[in-house]
């Protein structure tokens, strides 16, 4: 008889929670890392990876950051980054990672569909193509809401993806500083540049940099726009529209995206 493999994958996920579990109940130091998928969060672990010289922890089964070298900082070996992409139970901190949702989901989507969840491409299908991942995974604004309303009960800091991409020192220095920790500014520096020679990021199929999308695409113009903000050059007026009443708008402002509650009539 032939394993199932829905049984394996849950056999899977049962021991690495536990042994998840084992690991943080130890004397360790528990931060979430949570964030929309898309949003930064492989970098942030790539980071730590540098810093702490050892694989970085995920709730999810087989999802590691490896890391190449001994670590950086010594002072952050009492400290465990767990990745997630929903809020957790309990009281523990949260540092959540926020994106453009517009970018954020049209990069979601385009993962969705090298992991084969569909086969939406053409421009006139983005509107039918947002509605169905959001069925599927939840919206982000659902995810960012759900994230504020925390921050309220629990410590969550915030910290914007542009900004880690813009200045990653900065933004790692907040996130040690909200663990708790502190690192020489030169630490973070080497850090940064240890993780710029790497290319195992962009070398993974699913991230989409060796994806060749058909021309013209929405796909195409993401990669074609990659370092901006694609989603002006693909979201047409049905789309924007649909961002701002599933409520977006709120958070785009929030968070410095936008400056005007107009702006999907643009």
């Amino acid at each position: 008889m032939e394993a199932r493999p829905d049984l394996q994958d849950q056999a899977r996920q049962a021991i690495w929670d536990f042994l998840l579990q084992r690991r943080s109940s130890a004397v360790q130091q528990r931060c979430y890392l949570v964030s929309y998928p898309r949003s930064g969060n492989t970098l942030v672990r790539a980071y730590f990876a540098i810093l702490q010289g050892r694989p970085q922890l995920s709730v999810y089964a087989g999802d590691v950051v490896s890391a190449e070298r001994g670590g950086l900082a010594a002072d952050l070996d009492g400290v465990d980054l767990i990745k997630t992409h929903q809020i957790p139970a309990g009281s523990d901190p949260v540092i959540y990672l926020v994106r453009d949702g517009r970018n954020a989901t049209l990069s979601f989507l385009q993962m969705s569909l090298l992991f084969g969840g569909h086969d939406f491409q053409r421009l006139d299908q983005v509107h039918e193509a947002i509605q169905w991942l959001d069925r599927r995974e939840g919206s982000w604004s659902d995810h960012v809401s759900q994230a504020l309303a925390a921050s309220k009960t629990r410590r969550v800091m915030f910290v914007r993806y542009e900004d880690l991409i813009a200045t990653p020192e900065q933004a790692l220095d907040r996130m040690i500083r909200f663990i708790g920790r502190h690192l020489p500014a030169e630490i973070l520096t080497e850090c940064v540049n240890r993780q710029r020679l790497s290319d195992r990021y962009a070398e993974n199929p699913y991230n989409g940099f060796t994806y060749q999308p058909r021309q013209g695409s929405i796909f195409e113009l993401l990669q074609r726009y990659r370092n901006g903000s694609y989603w002006r050059h693909i979201l047409d007026d049905r789309s924007k529209r649909y961002f701002h009443e599933t409520g977006a708008t709120a958070a785009l402002l929030q968070f410095g995206y936008e400056d005007t509650d107009q702006w999907w009539k643009t």
